[in-house]
């Protein structure tokens, strides 16, 4: 469906009255492109991809004061949502906020940890300079057989690891707090840097 469907510039609408974010699955599409061949696509999917930045553009612009959550930023299947291009629609639109998954599909160029799971310094940049902007997302699919798995699991806590205990979290539970409206829970230990998990999560 294009992020500037109709009905999605109302649902735009409806979430900001009622102070309720959105989550948007969209593979970022700068300019019309083949599909990569990678056996991660479904076969339904359409050979040549059209072009959606500017329609997801003018979903975020519809209404400012909707929160609109973009999905799986870490992971891209089609190699196109780099940190560039993140910080660019960051910086222009203050109501777009990314769910991290660190997930199937990498490592790979556009993968945020490297091959020994270390944060890449634009990622890093990214979430230094947008503190406010990123939660940790499981994509899962209720009442399916899709969900994160042990290696995501293990993946999110090498990131948070890696991170300033401000704002390692902040990502991993502050900002979820913030935007979705969830009472705030305290860190059983105090701090991430207690936790048993980054003493072993490489």
């Amino acid at each position: 469906m294009p992020a500037d469907h109709p009905l999605l510039l109302v649902l735009t609408d409806i979430a900001a009255e009622r102070q309720r974010p959105i989550d948007v699955h969209l593979d970022m599409v700068p300019a019309d492109m083949p599909l990569p061949p990678r056996p991660i696509f479904n076969t339904a999917t359409p050979a040549r991809l059209t072009a959606n930045r500017a329609g997801f553009e003018v979903l975020l612009d519809h209404n400012p004061a909707a929160k609109i959550v973009w999905a799986h930023a870490g992971t891209d299947p089609l190699g196109t949502r780099n940190p560039g291009i993140v910080r660019e629609l960051l910086q222009r639109h203050a109501n777009l906020f990314m769910s991290l998954r660190l997930a199937r599909g990498g490592p790979g160029p556009s993968f945020a940890l490297d091959d020994s799971a270390t944060l890449k310094p634009g990622w890093l940049a990214l979430l230094r300079d947008f503190p406010d902007r990123f939660v940790l997302g499981s994509d899962f699919f209720y009442g399916g057989q899709r969900g994160p798995g042990e290696d995501e699991f293990r993946n999110f806590w090498r990131l948070l690891c890696q991170l300033p205990d401000d704002l390692a979290t902040k990502i991993a539970f502050r900002n979820a707090a913030q935007i979705y409206r969830l009472p705030e829970q305290p860190m059983p230990n105090g701090s991430l840097a207690n936790v048993k998990f980054c003493s072993n999560a490489h």
